[in-house]
């Protein structure tokens, strides 16, 4: 089995591209897995209700795949926040 993993720095963020036996699967930028986790976290601990989590979670998800500079703005905007 070949796999290859190798870092690409574009299209906002750091994304992680594996190759598996010639398919390549690119993963989302690690500040949003970072992002996601630290949702994922919270919920777990109880610090936030699941549907809460999954509100954050969706709404960070389709601002991104928008990719409107409006709106991401107003997303960096709510996360420095």
């Amino acid at each position: 089995m070949d796999v290859n993993a190798r870092m690409v720095t574009e299209d906002g963020g750091h994304r992680v591209v594996v190759a598996i036996e010639g398919r390549a699967v690119e993963l989302p930028p690690i500040e949003h897995l970072l992002f996601y986790a630290g949702v994922g976290t919270l919920v777990a601990a109880g610090v936030i209700e699941w549907p809460v989590g999954l509100a954050l979670g969706v709404g960070h998800v389709l601002l991104d795949l928008t990719r409107r500079p409006g709106l991401q703005a107003l997303g960096e905007a709510l996360e420095e926040a």
